[in-house]
């Protein structure tokens, strides 16, 4: 998530910035570590068959360079982060730089030692694909059967080693919603209390094929049976801070109707630019920097070849920022439902950044 704070507290260079086309500031960065993973969810759009070319070399460099510029939270994510052994003494190099650490895992590889080491090393939060609190089906998407056992025991493992360390680990329930899991969902809330997760984060099947995509009959089905009661559920446990975070697909039919065609982000970016290539960065395994994870084959740079600040002042990137400043999004942009929230609240303290009380009011 944006240091949304962040930018109210500069909401006058942030304005200038995007009125320039100039980078504000790396709020958080996203480095993809391996495209390797020992699951076979059929939705994954990170299926590679090239080697990983960030080292570990490459990646402490790079995670020295976006300290030393201004960034403050790094992402670890893949393919699936935890089959790389130097996984811990990368979020200790992070840590250690003054950068806050967060992880996204299956959690199938997290045995108590690697939680031991992973907790040692620093690390804040962590992101736990869990796709249903049915055992049979989240295994069925995830593709390997046993997944959502060793998955229950990673996170448990978790919990135990930052107990017992006294140390605060929040931990986020990611839910992939598709149809062959919609109308298991509002159970899902028991789950991640019980595993004493702090938040549920539910995210829209990305599928060009639409066989996972929900047709009209199931989206009017889960927002007239399910969401509510996921709401209802998660609220009163404290895993959402508002109810329509249970609702991703919007609610009216206008958006309902976009949703249903992938188009998840369900008009926004018809209205305001995203502020995405202002604050955010993606690095894949491969060592290139692309604008975020809805846009991964727009190349802006090649870390082998030039800096990581050098890529972010660059021509590519400033032409990006260009193009969103001036409302022409990306195609891309029509199918994201990352940070929608937030780019509504970037966009207010850019139309009130001569007003920082009014900009203040806004914030999520």
């Amino acid at each position: 998530m944006y240091n949304v704070a962040r930018v109210r507290d500069h909401a006058e260079a942030f304005g200038a910035a995007v009125e320039q086309a100039e980078p504000f500031a790396p709020l958080m960065v996203k480095l993809k570590l391996t495209w390797r993973c020992n699951l076979a969810c059929g939705m994954c759009e990170w299926k590679q068959d090239h080697s990983t070319l960030l080292t570990a070399e490459l990646a402490a460099c790079t995670l020295d360079e976006l300290a030393a510029i201004g960034c403050r939270k790094i992402h670890f994510s893949g393919g699936e982060p935890t089959l790389r052994p130097d996984l811990p003494d990368l979020i200790a190099h992070a840590h250690h730089r003054g950068l806050r650490v967060t992880l996204t895992t299956n959690g199938t590889l997290v045995t108590r030692e690697l939680a031991r080491q992973l907790v040692k090393a620093g690390l804040n939060s962590v992101c736990v694909s869990i796709d249903s609190p049915i055992r049979s089906v989240h295994d069925r998407i995830r593709g390997v059967e046993g997944a959502f056992k060793q998955t229950i025991a990673g996170v448990r493992a978790l919990r135990y080693t930052a107990e017992r360390r006294n140390r605060r680990l929040p931990i986020q329930i990611n839910t992939v919603v598709c149809r062959d899991n919609y109308d298991t969902l509002d159970r899902l809330p028991v789950l991640a209390h019980m595993l004493g997760a702090q938040h549920i984060l539910l995210m829209p099947v990305d599928d060009p094929t639409d066989t996972l995509r929900l047709n009209k009959r199931r989206l009017l089905d889960y927002n007239r049976r399910i969401a509510p009661a996921l709401a209802a559920q998660a609220m009163s446990l404290g895993l959402m801070r508002r109810p329509g975070e249970a609702y991703p697909f919007g609610k009216t039919r206008d958006e309902l109707a976009a949703s249903r065609n992938g188009h998840y982000a369900r008009g926004l970016y018809r209205h305001q630019p995203c502020y995405a290539v202002w604050t955010h960065a993606l690095i894949t395994a491969d060592a290139l920097v692309t604008p975020c994870c809805s846009a991964p084959r727009i190349i802006l740079g090649d870390l082998r070849e030039s800096s990581f600040a050098d890529i972010w002042q660059g021509t590519a990137y400033r032409h990006l920022r260009e193009t969103m400043r001036n409302g022409q999004p990306l195609p891309e942009c029509l199918t994201c439902d990352t940070f929608l929230a937030e780019n509504r609240t970037l966009h207010h303290i850019y139309l009130n950044r001569q007003d920082p009380k009014n900009a203040k009011n806004f914030i999520l």
